[in-house]
């Protein structure tokens, strides 16, 4: 990228880049401070505003009016295309209480120039003065496949912040998604155990899992203790990332936790493809096109009256195959669902269904909700206070849908654990 001086404002030197822990760029406005995470290339179908730059940000305002600008630069050119931000887009319901000590996830949109709506820009600054000198410069994410098709499955699983040791947990976990047709899994972590970092390295070679550490800005509140709105708009930011970043290379994105699970339940069903081959046919009663397709969720407590059995065969370690009683009754279908969400139809994605669609003219998103004799979403937890989890306690369910994976899952998590010990001296930065 040339880096000369043009008429209206120039390439930002390292030196002008205002950094705060490694992740963000900072700019101070009139009307707050936007915390700059990514940029990305938006060229589908059917956007209201036709191609357009999406810029991923943290911003200390509710509602910022301020003016700003899209300083684009591209690789045959020293001068800066300018575009004026379109709209600023909170990653967050309306009607749910607003973070209003700290900084809220928006998507922040401009649209690229006319004289430039086949060409993709090298990097984007953002300006409150339309040709003022930037203090930051983001690289614009446009990946495609390089075969020009799609694969199927992302998962992208939030920030791991915590130092408990899981390792057998996430090897399990991380096999069945195999299993079940997964291409894909990104995972950021904030902090981890080493041997968890270490287990993950050893997938990232493998190529089924992204790694992504992340640190969030010093000014702000970074633990849910500290601040329970700010943690939450932090994990936003994260499925973002992982939403835009692979918008053409998936047809979904699965978020997801490292205790849960979307099981197919039909014996002929064993993958997520074959699942949702399904469920497409299904919902054709609806007779209208879907943005996602939701799971119910069923809880699987590991504190019940049936904690202390084993099974032959499957060791105790084992968190999803020892664990096989779950409440009797479903959540409701408005909580802890997850969500088949469609990557050619969503603006923004919250982790348990997509806040906005923009094939619809209101916004809103049109779902199918999965028939539980089709599929359903196991959610392991120790314990937890929903009704449905306390009556379960005492009387629960036995459910052995995962057994049918069960010798397969065993066979790969006992292969996976041999392979892994050539890797355990492999040295993992954070």
């Amino acid at each position: 990228m040339n880096t000369n001086f043009s008429q209206c404002g120039r390439f930002p030197l390292l030196v002008d880049l205002n950094i705060s822990d490694i992740n963000w760029q900072v700019t101070n406005t009139s009307n707050g401070t936007f915390y700059l995470f990514n940029a990305y290339y938006d060229d589908r179908e059917g956007l209201q505003n036709g191609t357009v730059i999406r810029i991923l940000a943290l911003i200390n305002k509710i509602d910022p009016i301020v003016k700003t600008f899209c300083q684009m630069w591209f690789e045959d050119s020293h001068k800066a295309d300018i575009s004026v931000v379109i709209n600023y887009e909170m990653i967050w319901q309306p009607w749910w209480e607003l973070n209003l000590k700290g900084a809220s996830a928006y998507l922040i949109s401009c649209k690229i120039p006319q004289n430039r709506l086949n060409q993709v820009p090298k990097f984007v600054s953002l300006t409150e003065d339309r040709c003022g000198f930037a203090n930051n410069v983001m690289e614009v994410k446009n990946k495609k496949p390089t075969n020009g098709h799609k694969k199927h499955f992302i998962v992208s699983v939030k920030q791991l912040d915590f130092m408990e040791d899981i390792s057998i947990q996430l090897i399990e976990w991380l096999e069945i998604l195999k299993i079940l047709g997964v291409d894909k899994v990104e995972i950021f972590i904030a902090r981890a155990h080493v041997n968890v970092k270490k287990i993950l390295k050893f997938y990232e070679i493998t190529g089924f899992v992204v790694v992504k550490f992340i640190k969030f800005p010093r000014e702000l509140p970074n633990t849910m203790q500290e601040s329970w709105h700010q943690y939450r708009h932090n994990q936003l930011i994260c499925y973002q990332d992982s939403f835009y970043e692979n918008l053409y290379m998936y047809e979904y994105i699965v978020p997801l936790d490292i205790d849960e699970i979307i099981l197919p339940v039909r014996n002929e069903d064993k993958t997520w493809k074959d699942l949702m081959k399904r469920v497409i046919e299904n919902s054709k009663i609806l007779n209208k096109e879907l943005d996602c397709f939701i799971s119910v969720n069923r809880y699987f407590l590991l504190k019940n009256i049936h904690e202390n059995e084993t099974y032959e065969g499957i060791p105790k370690n084992l968190r999803f195959l020892s664990n096989i009683y779950r409440a009797q009754k479903d959540s409701p279908v408005n909580t802890q669902i997850k969500t088949f969400m469609r990557t050619d139809r969503i603006l923004m994605i919250h982790n348990h269904y997509p806040i906005n669609c923009f094939k619809n003219v209101t916004g809103d998103c049109s779902y199918f909700i999965i028939d539980t004799q089709d599929g359903f979403l196991a959610h392991y937890r120790d314990d937890c206070d929903d009704p449905e989890c306390k009556e379960s306690k005492l009387n629960p369910v036995k459910d052995t849908t995962l057994w049918k994976y069960k010798e397969e899952i065993l066979m790969n998590v006992y292969r996976t654990i041999e392979n892994y010990k050539t890797f355990r001296e492999v040295k993992v930065e954070n």
